[in-house]
């Protein structure tokens, strides 16, 4: 059986055989996962199979024959702004087979895995990666969450495949026997990746609205013969101080604007905010009332933060959708007048 020789294969940088990896797409994501997985012991061309559609970037083994693999293909925004999934949709069809692990890692709308596990055959789990562009290599390889989230077909490799890669704190299914063992299936695991950039969106424009606040406050005292001012950064650094906060994303004048923009939060956000209008519409009325409610109330309260935002760089002469692409692009494109690169959020 299959599960058989991938448990016997799992051993990771061990002298046992290792399980053959695949994965398909080698660009932000892709290419980490490349990377870690030949400097612990995996040979490209062997026991590392990889694919990318662009042959340019000439990467064309025959995945077909690994064990286990990766799928790091771009979900773009769809016309609707809702995440697009047919790439990784067209991968798994193609590549589903009851003796092949699918391990999807790219950003999907939840109910996606559960979704493509109902109508194939492989065992299919999701992976979420937590990268920042501008450290993609060090946050892939000292992770602060490590999880596999599984579906009822594909549970018993849930474990296999997290013991290949690069371990984390807090991790799923984690090990057995400790306090914090916990499993976590792929529409959880979905829910919990949007869950984490739709609040850094929400904490960016908090931050933001916080110096907005700030700045008015000392404008109008200084009509009022009040010129002690208010510094936001001192306001940032005792709100940061508290534990339950933190000061990640409350830097307003980090990069080249104000606001979020880059690749992945405002399309994560409209993403959510479209999900969210999709489970309206399969809710029932009479019985989930309540629910239809406070579903309602949470989307407006999402489209406000996004409103908010688009003022944000509107005032700054921006077009969120100008800005919602790739670190370096967006570096080029805020360069251009003066010729310099500068960094910027997303």
């Amino acid at each position: 059986m299959f599960k058989d020789k991938i448990r016997k294969n799992s051993s990771l940088m061990g002298k046992e055989k290792k399980p053959v990896v695949g994965i398909i797409g080698i660009g932000m994501v892709g290419k980490e996962v490349l990377r870690y997985f030949t400097e612990s012991g995996w040979k490209k061309g062997k026991d590392l199979l990889c694919f990318d559609s662009d042959g340019k970037k000439g990467f064309s083994d025959k995945v077909e024959e690994a064990h286990i693999i990766f799928i790091c293909v771009p979900t773009p925004r769809a016309r609707d702004n809702s995440c697009d999934t047919s790439i990784v949709e067209a991968v798994v069809k193609k590549y589903h087979s009851p003796d092949r692990v699918l391990v999807v890692k790219s950003t999907v709308e939840p109910g996606t895995v559960a979704r493509l596990q109902k109508k194939y055959r492989s065992p299919i789990l999701f992976n979420p990666e937590f990268l920042t562009e501008s450290r993609a290599w060090e946050d892939f390889i000292k992770p602060d969450r490590q999880v596999v989230g599984h579906t009822g077909k594909s549970m018993q490799h849930a474990g296999t495949v997290l013991s290949l890669l690069p371990k984390a704190f807090f991790s799923s299914p984690g090990v057995l026997g400790t306090y914090d063992f916990v499993r976590i299936n792929s529409s959880e695991a979905e829910m919990g990746k949007y869950g984490g950039n739709v609040f850094g969106a929400m904490k960016v424009s908090y931050a933001n609205i916080l110096a907005d606040f700030s700045k008015a406050l000392g404008t109008v005292q200084k009509k009022e013969g009040i010129r002690d001012g208010v510094r936001y950064n001192n306001v940032r650094r005792m709100v940061a101080h508290d534990a339950r906060i933190g000061d990640a994303w409350m830097d307003v004048e980090r990069g080249s604007y104000r606001g979020f923009a880059g690749y992945c939060l405002p399309k994560d956000l409209d993403a959510f905010i479209g999900f969210g209008g999709k489970l309206l519409k399969r809710l029932n009325g009479k019985k989930d009332g309540n629910l239809i409610l406070l579903l309602e109330s949470g989307i407006n309260f999402l489209k406000a933060i996004r409103k908010y935002n688009n003022r944000l760089l509107e005032a700054q002469g921006l077009d969120v959708r100008a800005i919602s692409i790739h670190d370096k692009e967006v570096a080029k494109l805020m360069g251009g007048k003066n010729g310099k690169k500068k960094s910027t959020r997303g």
